[in-house]
């Protein structure tokens, strides 16, 4: 929606204002206000309060409009069209828990048992774990005790510190990486989706109908596709936040959404789908402008270290189905990052299909000194 701009409701420019101000002045009492005249100081004292009104009026229309709506303001525009913000999901793990000998009778580890990897963030059991006699270890699923992506991304091994002692266990441990939580939607995300929800209010026959509900299944679906290959047959390109592929209960879960039979048409065969991968690599040799000397350390940084224009450029590639893998855009990211030439030897620009995304997988990047 970054074609709209906000509209001006009322004039809010101070010039403008002000002059208003001492016309009205001059209209009542017929007598002209010079500057440095107390009463037209008095008024110019009047200007920043007006001027601020107005912006605030100005802003709050504008909070009506979809395009920029922030907020609650937001969530009541979804309200009203049957389309709530999606909510913070918790992240899941698999934990073992060890116990310090053999023992002869069952050790129960109770539901909301916690385990946390660094005395911060906590995650509980999801049920009870009973580890029998003769056994010394039990694997039980834990779950964020709060939504949010930062409980996820956990490697095997990080979850080891067990917040509620349990006689007899002597340890607990993470035995993949955790995944599956996310924040709220952001404004942008759910903007979207409102932005979508005319062509729901048909059975799911649009594009954009199967794109709004497929959306809105979970709150970690980044981008959705939808192609029909033969009259009839539907498939349904759903990728996943930070560039993942749908495991099969996600994409059972995306089905389940779009192919009740209050929403898909009764001629439409629909499958949910994992997009194709598509793989480049990145090799370049980057050269900085010799005015520049003093600022190679940070100009390096801004384009090789982590969250810089190489990784900025890969997240841009990952983020969206059918994204052209461009060299330009590449560039783009590097010339703002402070290069002043690149040599480019792969990516070559290449289309890619709405069931694919650009993945990488290796990179190469030099940096070939002053010019």
């Amino acid at each position: 929606m970054s074609e709209f701009t906000e509209i001006q409701f009322v004039d809010a420019d101070a010039q403008r204002i002000e002059n208003e101000l001492i016309d009205a002045y001059f209209q009542e009492t017929g007598q002209v206000l010079y500057p440095g005249d107390p009463r037209r100081i008095f008024l110019l004292q009047l200007l920043p309060v007006l001027v601020a009104l107005k912006n605030n009026i100005n802003f709050t229309a504008n909070q009506n409009l979809l395009p920029f709506a922030i907020g609650d303001v937001l969530d009541g525009l979804g309200e009203r069209i049957g389309v709530p913000r999606l909510v913070a999901q918790v992240a899941y793990a698999t934990m073992r828990f060890t116990l310090s000998a053999v023992q002869l009778s069952p050790v129960t580890i109770l539901q909301g048992t916690r385990v946390t990897p660094d005395g911060i963030l906590y995650f509980a059991t999801i049920a009870d774990l009973v580890i029998a006699p003769g056994d010394t270890t039990g694997d039980m699923p834990v779950k964020s005790t709060v939504g949010g992506n930062k409980y996820n991304f956990f490697v095997a091994g990080q979850i080891n510190i067990i917040v509620d002692p349990v006689p007899f266990v002597a340890s607990a441990v993470n035995l993949g990486t955790s995944s599956g939580g996310s924040d709220d939607e952001t404004d942008d995300a759910y903007r979207e989706r409102q932005r979508l929800a005319p062509d729901s209010f048909s059975v799911a026959g649009p594009t954009g109908a199967y794109i709004f509900f497929a959306k809105s299944a979970d709150i970690n679906i980044a981008d959705v596709s939808v192609t029909s290959p033969s009259a009839g047959a539907v498939n349904v390109y759903v990728l996943m936040k930070n560039g993942l592929l749908p495991d099969a209960p996600m994409l059972a879960k995306v089905l389940l959404e779009v192919n009740t039979d209050n929403r898909r048409p009764l001629t439409d065969y629909v499958q949910v789908l994992a997009p194709t991968v598509v793989n480049y690599n990145i090799t370049l040799t980057y050269y900085i402008a010799s005015e520049r000397s003093a600022e190679v350390t940070t100009i390096r940084a801004a384009i090789e270290n982590t969250g810089g224009a190489i990784d900025q450029y890969v997240s841009w590639q990952y983020a969206k189905l059918g994204r052209t893998i461009s060299p330009d855009t590449l560039l783009s990211y590097l010339y703002g990052a402070g290069a002043f030439r690149v040599v480019i030897t792969t990516p070559a620009y290449a289309t890619i299909t709405a069931s694919q995304v650009g993945k990488l997988v290796t990179k190469t990047v030099t940096y070939g000194g002053l010019i």
